[in-house]
């Protein structure tokens, strides 16, 4: 490794770390989930839910800004990269957060929701998807440093619609790729399959995505 692609490696890490706090680093906050009070969690998980994914989406906001080159392109090209790659770094950083054991995911201040508290806190038919995609990232034991780049490559992408420079992004994205690579490859020296494997996951990411804001505007239309 170079020792730009070594610096490259620390900084994105540490700005995963700084913008997505560990799980030791949050409190523990469970919902109360007895029939009784079923109406009262739906409507408290939606205002606890919505909150915390406002707080998250200020998190990514912060992680793009801070990464070398960001903020170097035009305004209008960080907006269309951050509008197309919230929905997935978001499902990413949630997603690691799974603990099958319990079948539950732990989200940023520390609420853990079972998978019917995160159907009803507003993933509805998305539910399913995002437990599954959970449960194929368990297989490649992503560490931080692996989620940071995945997510910084996930954000830096010149394929993405309505780019003023689209040659820009790609040349931005290509030390990203290959710090992963080699860092991959560095952590796992018997698995030379592992880099392709947590890249694919991107695609998948993409898809969930799209059914994500397909299901945000179901819940505008339901929700007054």
């Amino acid at each position: 490794l170079s020792p730009q692609l070594e610096e490259l490696i620390t900084k994105v890490s540490k700005l995963h770390q700084e913008t997505f706090p560990s799980l030791c680093q949050l409190g523990k906050y469970t919902t109360n989930s007895s029939a009784d009070h079923r109406v009262q969690l739906d409507l408290g998980l939606w205002d606890k839910f919505s909150e915390l994914v406002t707080k998250c989406i200020i998190k990514i906001v912060e992680f793009a800004k801070r990464l070398s080159g960001f903020t170097g392109l035009s305004i209008a090209d960080q907006i269309t990269l951050l509008k197309a790659a919230c929905l997935d770094i978001l499902m990413l950083r949630i997603c690691t957060r799974y603990t099958p054991e319990q079948d539950t995911m732990t989200v940023s201040d520390g609420l853990t929701l079972n998978r019917t508290q995160m159907h009803d806190a507003d993933f509805g038919p998305l539910t399913d998807l995002v437990f599954a995609f959970a449960g194929q990232l368990l297989p490649l034991e992503m560490d931080d440093t692996e989620t940071g780049l995945l997510s910084a490559i996930c954000l830096i992408c010149g394929d993405r619609m309505d780019l003023e420079e689209p040659e820009k992004v790609d040349k931005l994205q290509e030390p990203l790729l290959e710090a992963l690579r080699l860092y991959a490859r560095r952590r796992r020296p018997s698995q030379p399959y592992m880099f392709p494997r947590i890249l694919m996951k991107i695609t998948d990411l993409r898809g969930i995505s799209t059914k994500g804001a397909e299901r945000a505007i179901t819940l505008k239309m339901e929700i007054p």
